[in-house]
C-alpha cells in the first residue's frame, strides 16, 4: 500500500468522476485532499468509506484556491469538476499556473479529468438520429429556454439547480416545470425561493434507469425533457431512451468543448506515477 509522507495532491472533485479518484485514492492508501462545495457532496464522496483521504468542504474563489496551493504545495492539482462547470474549472486552472510560476515548478502540476464519450452514449446517439426520440441541441441555458418557450407541454429539467433563474424566464415555468434536483434541503429551499411549486420538484438522487425515467416522464405527463449531454455516469443514454418510449422530446445542451484533459483511468496511472516516485511525499 502506498503512503505519501504529505499531503501532495490536490483533487477538487464534484462529479462521478470525482468519486472514482476518491474510491480509488482510499483503497490505494494514496493521501490526498478532495476539496468539494458542499457537505452534501462531502457525503457523497465517501459514501461507505468508513476512511479515506481528506475532504475540504466549501466553495472557493481563485484567491483562495491559490492560497491552499501555497499552504500544501501540491505537486498535483486535479480538477475533476462538472463538464458544465465552466467557471470553477477557470478559477482553478489559473491559480494552479499561478501557483507553477510562483514556486518555479517546472514540471506539470495541473490536470484536467474529462468525461469520454461511452459506448451507450454512442448507441442512443444513434437512436435519437434514426428517429427513436427526436432531440434539440442546444449551445447554452439561452437557447434552450427560448426554444421550449416556443412550445406548449410539461417539461421535465434535469440540469441541476444552478441555473434557476434562467429556467424562471420561461412562460408559465411554475406550472409547466418540474425540476428533478439532488436531495439537498438547501436546494429544495432554492427553488421554493424561485417560485417554482413544492409539488413540482422530485427530490432525488442519480444517475437513474431508464425505467426511473419513463416513470418519471410518464407520471407527470412530460413533453420534454431538459438535459445535458453528461455521459454514462450521468445517465444521458437512459434519458434519451426513456424519452424515445414516452414521445418525449430531448432537449439537450451540448458541453463545453474540452480537448486537453486526460481520463479517469489515465489519471490513475498518473496518480500511482506520481506516489511511486516519491512525488508526494
Amino acid at each position: 500500500m502506498v503512503k505519501p509522507a504529505g499531503n501532495g495532491i490536490i483533487v477538487f472533485a464534484g462529479t462521478s468522476e470525482g468519486r472514482f479518484l476518491y474510491e480509488f485514492c482510499a483503497k490505494s492508501g494514496i493521501r490526498a485532499i478532495f476539496c468539494v462545495a458542499t457537505e452534501y457532496g462531502r457525503q457523497v464522496l465517501c459514501g461507505a468509506e468508513a476512511s479515506g483521504p481528506v475532504i475540504r468542504t466549501g466553495r472557493m474563489e481563485e484567491v483562495e484556491m491559490l492560497a491552499l496551493f501555497r499552504e500544501k504545495k501540491p505537486v498535483l492539482i486535479i480538477d475533476a469538476t462538472h463538464p458544465y462547470a465552466v467557471e470553477v474549472t477557470d478559477h482553478i486552472r489559473k491559480a494552479a499556473e499561478r501557483y507553477r510560476q510562483d514556486e518555479q515548478i517546472q514540471a506539470r502540476v495541473y490536470y484536467r479529468v474529462l468525461r469520454s464519450l461511452s459506448e451507450a452514449e454512442d448507441r442512443a446517439e444513434e437512436d435519437a438520429a434514426q428517429g427513436k426520440a427526436d432531440v434539440m441541441y442546444c449551445p447554452d441555458m439561452e437557447q434552450a429556454v427560448a426554444y421550449l418557450n416556443r412550445t406548449t407541454g410539461n417539461i421535465l429539467v434535469t440540469t441541476g439547480s444552478k441555473k434557476l433563474k434562467e429556467l424562471c424566464k420561461l412562460m408559465d415555468y411554475a406550472d409547466r416545470v418540474y425540476l428533478r434536483v439532488l436531495p439537498n434541503p438547501a436546494v429544495l429551499q432554492e427553488c421554493l425561493d424561485n417560485g417554482f411549486q413544492a409539488g413540482h420538484v422530485i427530490c432525488m438522487q442519480g444517475p437513474f434507469s431508464e425505467e426511473m425515467n419513463v416513470a418519471v416522464l410518464q407520471e407527470y405527463n412530460i413533453c420534454y425533457i431538459l438535459t445535458k449531454q453528461s455521459g454514462r455516469t450521468g445517465g444521458y443514454p437512459q434519458k434519451i431512451t426513456a424519452a424515445g418510449r414516452c414521445g418525449v422530446k430531448p432537449v439537450v445542451i451540448l458541453p463545453p468543448q474540452e480537448t486537453n484533459g486526460v481520463s479517469v483511468e489515465a489519471m490513475k496511472e498518473i496518480l500511482k506515477e506520481a506516489v511511486t516516485a516519491g512525488a508526494a511525499g
